[in-house]
């Protein structure tokens, strides 16, 4: 199954890993996840790009993203922590919503390396929350907690640092935003009313669609589109299901305005894409 359905008894999750193998198919869901890697090399596999990642180096990855952590070497397996959450999580931290940018938004890397000052403290809270989980001693889900929001303090500010280095304004999100991206990926495979987003931010059409491309890079359509166009890059590589199937599995109703999206997505048809990375393969 291409889609892992990672329901959550509670708002966060957080496991020890450790794994040898070098290949493995990739997966995706809609939680946003953090992966802490601490000893021997590593490839954080995306769709269409890879990343070497060394002991200490922490990585992202954002809502219907396909990936895998696979090991460099088959002899040396990867340990790593894995942090997953849902967003509405942030409800509970003053301002978090703004914490959740680097996950929403492609200008912002995905992978901050072991010799930045951030990926230490990430890791050092990483592993913290999960001796408190393991320990559980009295009072370790509010200690855990504590040292999550020092790891998404942490991601948000190297994103930040990244962005004023590179000239970009500090992106400011509201929580009416994050309520709209939240509610897209919980129905991206349905019919998504944009009036019924802009109802739910509760400011009006203008506020709704200039913070939340300020925030996300993207219009609201877009934003729909590109996760709508990861899912189906993922189908059309993985399976041998009809391209028609997999437009409506992805939530379109046409396949002209699928095929559509696509070109304009990946400047080929989605029979195209098919095509090429058979030949890749």
């Amino acid at each position: 199954m291409f889609f892992h359905d990672l329901r959550l008894e509670q708002e966060l999750k957080i496991e020890m890993r450790i794994d040898g193998e070098v290949e493995h198919e990739l997966h995706m869901h809609d939680l946003l996840e953090i992966n802490v890697l601490l000893e021997n090399k590593a490839q954080f596999q995306l769709l269409n790009k890879s990343y070497t990642g060394e002991a200490g180096d922490v990585f992202i990855f954002r809502p219907y993203a396909p990936h895998y952590n696979l090991a460099d070497e088959a002899d040396k397996p990867i340990k790593w922590i894995m942090v997953l959450f849902s967003p509405s999580i942030v409800r509970l931290i003053p301002y978090g919503y703004r914490l959740l940018y680097p996950f929403y938004t492609e200008s912002a890397s995905p992978h901050i390396p072991a010799s930045s000052a951030f990926a230490h403290s990430i890791q050092t809270a990483a592993v913290k929350a999960y001796e408190e989980q393991e320990k559980q001693l009295p009072g370790w889900e509010a200690n855990q907690f504590m040292y999550f929001i020092d790891i998404l303090v942490n991601v948000f500010r190297y994103a930040m640092d990244a962005s004023a280095r590179t000239g970009d304004a500090e992106v400011e999100i509201d929580s009416g935003v994050v309520s709209a991206v939240e509610y897209i990926l919980r129905h991206i495979t349905e019919d998504i009313d944009v009036h019924d987003l802009i109802e739910l931010y509760g400011k009006g059409k203008t506020y709704f669609y200039t913070n939340f491309k300020h925030a996300v890079g993207v219009t609201p359509n877009q934003f729909i589109h590109r996760l709508r166009m990861q899912i189906a890059m993922y189908l059309l590589k993985t399976t041998n299901k009809s391209v028609t199937d997999i437009a409506f599995e992805c939530g379109y109703n046409s396949i002209h305005y699928f095929n559509k999206h696509f070109k304009q997505y990946r400047d080929i048809s989605p029979r195209e894409f098919r095509n090429q990375t058979k030949q890749a393969m």
